[in-house]
């Protein structure tokens, strides 16, 4: 069943299709050591059942990864939305030298993906408990349920709160049998929700040479820690007030549906360009736009 109603992310609970993804598992001694030293991220004070957010840089800050790194008691989950988990592997285990630090994909789990405020009784209906408990962003436990072991792990998404349930490919899928009344949000319908929620996607906003400032990554930066890489990068363009553009968006005039790099003006000036465009059903489009910082909030803009 696949709904177009938006509404279910505020009052209710709705199936989201996950995109693309990598899971990740980081063992060894060094493992916590290693990733709050190498990414910008609070790994290291993030206790055992919860998750930071972490970004993997190159050495001049630009985003090579968008990591929710979550802390267990004998690994490290990384899930990176829309990452590539070889290039992770191999991007990440470089830099382990003289580290006791092990980084692998683990590519039998899968996401089953819930958002809205009823997203944790849709999954009791669903006879699967346990996730009442995690109640700040980025808890995450393990439980039993009647289709196999499932990983829980609460994230913000869609502007709402998310349950995001990964198991092996047969037991994703006997859950989302056990959930067929929770409707899949369309996923035109579930882009425009992310557009309005001005959340970045790898592939879209998140792509090489942005920097995290820039597409409203800047909570992800631990300001407190030592050195990670890229942050002289970043500590110069935060003093030195180098930020000349930012994610903004768009609420569009007009029936036309521009495409996602159409340029954008402002002052009778190139300002920047479209990032991700979709529409509600019923409603002119939304868009994400990568654009000067001399664009004020509310000002208008013409699309080239």
């Amino acid at each position: 069943m696949i709904a177009q109603d938006p509404q279910h992310l505020r009052d209710g609970a709705i199936r989201l299709e996950a995109g693309a993804l990598a899971v990740l598992r980081a063992t060894g001694a060094d493992r916590i050591g290693f990733l709050h030293r190498l990414t910008s991220g609070s790994v290291q004070s993030t206790p055992v059942g919860q998750s930071c957010r972490s970004l993997f840089l190159d050495n001049k800050a630009h985003v090579l990864a968008d990591l929710r790194v979550s802390v267990r008691k004998d690994d490290v989950r990384l899930v990176a939305l829309g990452g590539e988990a070889q290039a992770l592997v191999a991007g990440l285990g470089r830099y382990a030298i003289m580290d006791d630090f092990t980084l692998a994909e683990e590519a039998d789990l899968r996401p089953v993906v819930l958002c809205g405020p009823e997203a944790a009784q849709a999954l009791r209906s669903a006879g699967v408990t346990g996730s009442e408990a995690l109640q700040a962003d980025g808890a995450h436990v393990e439980v039993a349920s009647p289709f196999g072991p499932l990983w829980l792990l609460r994230l913000h998404t869609m502007g709402t709160t998310g349950l995001w349930a990964f198991a092996s490919s047969a037991t994703a899928t006997a859950l989302e049998a056990a959930l067929q009344s929770v409707p899949i949000l369309d996923p035109e319908v579930a882009e425009a929700a992310r557009i309005l929620a001005c959340e970045p996607k790898p592939g879209a906003e998140i792509t090489p040479g942005v920097l995290p400032m820039e597409v409203g990554l800047a909570s992800a930066l631990d300001t407190k820690k030592g050195c990670y890489l890229g942050q002289e990068t970043i500590v110069r363009v935060r003093d030195r007030g180098l930020v000349r553009k930012r994610l903004v968006t768009l609420r569009l005039r007009g029936d036309r549906t521009p495409s996602a790099g159409s340029l954008v003006a402002f002052a009778d000036q190139d300002a920047g360009h479209l990032t991700s465009v979709a529409r509600l059903p019923g409603e002119t489009p939304v868009a994400l736009a990568l654009l000067s910082t001399t664009a004020s909030v509310g000002a208008e803009v013409h699309i080239r």
